[in-house]
């Protein structure tokens, strides 16, 4: 990509009214970013240049800098999005993640998931709650373009590079309700509060009446196994916020108390 210092001087504020040049570069590149993981296939750096509107020196540019800083592979003249191999855990360690989400369940008594990253997104592999208790309404087994909205999107994307971030948002920030983040600072500063916290939370920002806490579940080295979480309706949320919290994290690390629901 290019260089953080360059950018970072550039579009440090703004300069009468209108945006400095780094934040016209900062667009070039994000634009160049979604132009590629549309066209998987690979294009060409003279189409680059067409959809950001510069010249094809500059496209070099960017899609050079791209490929260094491994967001992008040229071969054969075209370039392409980097796909970061993904392995599925093995057998044993499946079970591992579903007695999570069983634990968690029986200790919470709410509707319990547990979530993958696979191809792009989130699957929801793992679903837990006896019957009577309410399902996200619209959830689906997949998060993508929603992740802002989702407890268990924003533990993901917590871990990404402000990079991929800033990727993910030039998509659009999608607003479900009124209480959805569709402001990219906002959305920096909820991921630094998943990152410092240790886990994540949605209040009414997919849907009403529905509220999540997920956290992520992490491996030896540090990798992302999956994602634990539950939703729970706004008032038991409001009511037994700290206990949740607290269930979802430890059972995400192996050290969870029991939830007396209120």
């Amino acid at each position: 990509m290019c260089r953080e210092e360059e950018v970072g001087e550039e579009v440090n504020g703004l300069d009468d009214g209108r945006p400095r040049r780094g934040l016209a570069t900062a667009r070039s590149v994000l634009h160049a970013l979604a132009h590629l993981e549309a066209h998987p296939e690979g294009v060409r750096a003279d189409e680059v240049a067409q959809v950001v509107g510069k010249s094809a020196s500059t496209a070099y540019y960017l899609l050079a800098s791209l490929v260094e800083e491994g967001f992008a592979t040229h071969d054969g003249g075209l370039y392409r999005p980097r796909r970061v191999p993904q392995e599925h855990p093995a057998a044993d360690a499946r079970h591992a993640l579903e007695d999570l989400v069983d634990d968690l369940f029986l200790r919470t008594h709410k509707r319990c998931y547990l979530g993958v990253v696979r191809h792009g997104g989130i699957e929801i592999t793992v679903v837990r709650g006896r019957q009577g208790i309410a399902c996200m309404p619209g959830l689906g087994t997949r998060i993508t373009d929603n992740a802002h909205a989702l407890a268990m999107g924003k533990v993901v994307l917590a871990r990404l590079k402000p990079a991929a971030v800033a990727r993910y948002a030039a998509r659009g920030l999608e607003a479900y309700t009124p209480f959805t983040i569709t402001d990219v600072v906002e959305l920096q500063y909820e991921l630094d509060r998943v990152r410092e916290q240790g886990f994540a939370v949605d209040r009414e920002e997919f849907d009403e009446d529905f509220c999540c806490v997920a956290a992520p579940v992490v491996g030896e080295r540090g990798e992302l196994r999956g994602i634990v979480g539950l939703s729970a309706s706004t008032r038991a949320f409001d009511t037994e916020h700290d206990e949740l919290a607290d269930a979802v994290r430890g059972v995400a690390a192996g050290t969870a108390p029991i939830v007396v629901p209120a």
